[in-house]
C-alpha cells in the first residue's frame, strides 16, 4: 500500500520577510523637552517639530525601514564577535548630559569594551559554549562568523596575551556602499558622528571612543578614535545651546517659530561636489517644511539635473577649461545659493581637485 503524498500550499518567503519588516511597530512618539543623542549636528527644524510631537508628513517608508532593520543586524553581528570573544563590558548602556541652562540630552551607546586582562583560556570556553548554544537553536553558528570570532580571539590573544586592552566606547554604524566607499577615500568619518559619540563619552566619563563603521555592500570595516577635543565638545556644546534656544522660544504657538530651514542641496568639501542634503531629503517633515516637494522621490528627481550641470560645470571650471554658454548659465544658477563659487574654485585647484586620472568608476 503506498503513503499518501501531501501536496503543500505554495508559500513565499519575500513576502513573509517584506510584510514582518513593515509592520515593525512605530517607536511611541511624545512631546519632549530633552534631545536625542542621535539628533546632534541634525537639522534644527526637523528637531523642532519632532520634540513638539508634530504629526510627520513624511514617516518611515518601507525602504527606511529596511535600512534601520539590516542596521540592527550589522551591530548585532558586532556584538556578538565582542561577546564572544569576552571583551564586551556594556550594552546599550543609556547615559544623559545636562550642560548648565541647557536642555537635556539622553541617549544609548552600543558598546563598551575592553579595559582589562583577558583570561583568554575562559574565551575560549565561553565561544565554545555560545557555539554550542547556536548548535542546539540554530543548527549551527554561520561559518563566516565562526571564523571570524576564532580569528579574531586568535590575534587578540597573540597581541594581547599579557597586556590589558584599552577600554573603548564604541559607536557601531552600517552605511550604504557609496557613504563607505567616501569614507576610504577621504579617511575621515561622517561629520554627525564624532558628536553623537562625544556624548557617550562626557555621559560616561570616558576618553576613549571608535566609531566602527561596516559598507553593507562589501563588508569593509572602518575604525576611527573619537576622543573629547575641545573643538569637538564646542560644537556639541554649540549644537544643544542653539537647540535650547529653538525650544524654549516656542511660544503658545510653536508653528509660529519654526528655526531656519536647512539648505536643501550643500557643497561636499570631500569630495569637492554639490549634493543633496541627506537631513532634508529624508526628513519627516519634508513636505511640510519644503511644500514644494511631495515626498523624497519628488525631492530627489527635482535636484538631479541641476546638480548633474553644477558638477560639471564645477570640474571644468577647476581644470581650467574654457566655459561654455551652458556652463556659464549653470555656473549663474549654482552661485544663487552658493555665492562663494569662486572661491570654492580656487580652494579646489590648491587641494589638486580632480587631477588624479578618471576611472570607469568615477
Amino acid at each position: 500500500m503506498s503513503k499518501t503524498k501531501t501536496i503543500g500550499m505554495p508559500w513565499d518567503f519575500s513576502s513573509l520577510m517584506n510584510e514582518a519588516i513593515r509592520s515593525i511597530p512605530e517607536r511611541t512618539s511624545i512631546k519632549r523637552d530633552y534631545i536625542w543623542a542621535s539628533e546632534i549636528s541634525h537639522d534644527f527644524a526637523s528637531r523642532y517639530l519632532k520634540m513638539h510631537n508634530h504629526i510627520p508628513s513624511n514617516p518611515p517608508n518601507e525602504r527606511a525601514k529596511r535600512k534601520f532593520c539590516s542596521g540592527h543586524i550589522f551591530e548585532w553581528i558586532v556584538q556578538l564577535i565582542l561577546t564572544v570573544c569576552g571583551i564586551i563590558k556594556e550594552k546599550q548602556l543609556r547615559g544623559e548630559v545636562q550642560l548648565p541652562g541647557m536642555l537635556r540630552v539622553s541617549g544609548k551607546l552600543d558598546f563598551i569594551a575592553g579595559g582589562e586582562i583577558i583570561d583568554w583560556e575562559l574565551a575560549r570556553q565561553e565561544m565554545k559554549t555560545i557555539q554550542r548554544l547556536f548548535a542546539v537553536s540554530l543548527s549551527e553558528m554561520p561559518p563566516i562568523i565562526e571564523h571570524s570570532v576564532e580569528r579574531i580571539l586568535f590575534r587578540m590573544e597573540q597581541m594581547f596575551s599579557r597586556v590589558p586592552l584599552k577600554e573603548y566606547l564604541i559607536e557601531c554604524k552600517s552605511v550604504s556602499g557609496f557613504v563607505g566607499d567616501l569614507i576610504e577615500r577621504t579617511n575621515k568619518p561622517r561629520p554627525a558622528h564624532p558628536l553623537q559619540l562625544i556624548h557617550y563619552l562626557l555621559a560616561n566619563k570616558m576618553k576613549d571612543g571608535v566609531l566602527v563603521y561596516v559598507n553593507k555592500d562589501s563588508f569593509m570595516c572602518y575604525q576611527f578614535d573619537v576622543t573629547p577635543t575641545k573643538d569637538l565638545v564646542k560644537q556639541y556644546t554649540q549644537d544643544v545651546a542653539t537647540m535650547t534656544g529653538y525650544y524654549k522660544e516656542s511660544g503658545k504657538n510653536y508653528l509660529k517659530n519654526i528655526p531656519p530651514l536647512a539648505p536643501e542641496v550643500i557643497f561636499e568639501p570631500a569630495t569637492f561636489r554639490f549634493v543633496k542634503n541627506t537631513l532634508v531629503e529624508y526628513s519627516n517633515y519634508l513636505s511640510f517644511l519644503y511644500p514644494k516637494y511631495k515626498d523624497f522621490d519628488d525631492f530627489k528627481e527635482a535636484w538631479k539635473k541641476p546638480l548633474t550641470s553644477w558638477n560639471y560645470t564645477f570640474k571644468r571650471a577647476v581644470k581650467g577649461d574654457n566655459m561654455t554658454d551652458t556652463n556659464r548659465a549653470a555656473m549663474s544658477e549654482a552661485k544663487k545659493i552658493f555665492p562663494e563659487w569662486d572661491k570654492m574654485v580656487a580652494k579646489a585647484k590648491s587641494a589638486g581637485a580632480f587631477e588624479k586620472p578618471e576611472t570607469d568608476d568615477d
